[in-house]
């Protein structure tokens, strides 16, 4: 038996709301994967400065005041992304291992924070925020190589120089600075960048301390 015209428009009505419902639906699905909230594997690293010196002892001569900067670091630093050294020609960016500032403010930072202890003052800063009064020393450093390789390890080389009041340049050294991480990992690798920056604040500090007594 045939079905009428009508039941068989009607049959297909049907079926193409079925359809369109169910695409609706799966849109709606999409959509929902889409906008929801996806995990971000991003993680961020500063270096950190050195526990603080023992206060100078009562008696002992004022302690020096120091301006720390320009810093300057190569251009292949200047990122987001944790620099890894995989060959002595090859670098591999971290993209999801990011540092938390950008790098020259923190190692000026952490710079300044280690000098200071290094040389028990608290009359060290950053040539950004140094106050008005001349300081006994300027001391300037530029960043040749810092950074971490696939085993953790940090390699720094640094040239820097130390100026007086009337900006003399009265030292010049290129100094370097390795230092082996307890573990192979990004977060190693930044906490031995930051021993071999400690290393190169107690260096300067001793250049300063040398220089000050010749004054005496």
């Amino acid at each position: 038996m045939m079905r009428s015209c009508g039941s068989t428009r009607n049959a297909t009505r049907r079926r193409a709301t079925r359809g369109a419902v169910l695409a609706v639906g799966m849109a709606l699905v999409a959509g929902c994967t889409l906008l929801s909230p996806r995990h971000d594997p991003s993680r961020f690293y500063t270096l950190s400065a050195r526990l603080p010196a023992a206060l100078a002892p009562a008696g002992r001569a004022a302690p020096l005041s120091v301006t720390v900067g320009p810093v300057t670091l190569p251009a292949y630093l200047d990122r987001n992304e944790v620099a890894v050294r995989v060959s002595p020609s090859e670098l591999r960016y971290a993209l999801a291992e990011r540092w938390a500032e950008p790098l020259v403010q923190n190692v000026t930072r952490v710079l300044v924070e280690d000098l200071g202890n290094a040389l028990a003052s608290d009359r060290v800063a950053s040539v950004t925020t140094a106050p008005t009064v001349t300081p006994d020393f300027f001391v300037e450093v530029v960043i040749v190589r810092f950074e971490a390789d696939v085993a953790g390890g940090a390699t720094l080389t640094a040239r820097w120089a130390v100026r007086d009041t009337g900006r003399k340049i009265l030292r010049i050294r290129q100094s370097q600075h390795a230092r082996r991480a307890t573990a192979a990992t990004t977060e190693g690798g930044v906490d031995a960048m930051s021993a071999a920056l400690g290393d190169l604040a107690e260096e300067i500090a001793a250049v300063l301390t040398e220089l000050a007594a010749e004054r005496r």
